[in-house]
């Protein structure tokens, strides 16, 4: 994979019409839904799916898919992490409806 590697150079590498079939990719569409989308042939959505697997040095879509996600945010170290248990659960009436609905209390 490119080690090292900014995900702007790797974008950079990329055309247009790649850019668009790495998005239908990203949304889990087929070679064949890629097509009908973009309306070319089954063989063409291949060969830009494969040139976008060349182009970033990858094997498969779920590699490729993990080149360009964003990397996940540093979440806040808590000290007790919140548990279902620690959760109070009441019954309020919808006055409007006059049903009773569950609402969560943390």
């Amino acid at each position: 994979m490119l080690e090292g590697r900014g995900k702007k150079q790797r974008a950079a590498r990329i055309t247009h019409r790649e850019r668009e079939v790495l998005q239908l990719v990203m949304q889990g569409f087929t070679n064949k839904d890629i097509a009908q989308h973009l309306g070319i042939s089954n063989y063409t959505a291949r060969d830009h799916v494969s040139a976008l697997l060349r182009k970033t040095e990858v094997k498969n879509r779920a590699q490729l898919m993990a080149c360009y996600l964003p990397a996940p945010r540093k979440t806040k170290n808590i000290n007790n992490p919140l548990h279902v248990s620690d959760c109070i659960v009441e019954k309020v009436v919808d006055n409007a409806a006059g049903s009773a609905v569950n609402e969560l209390i943390i």
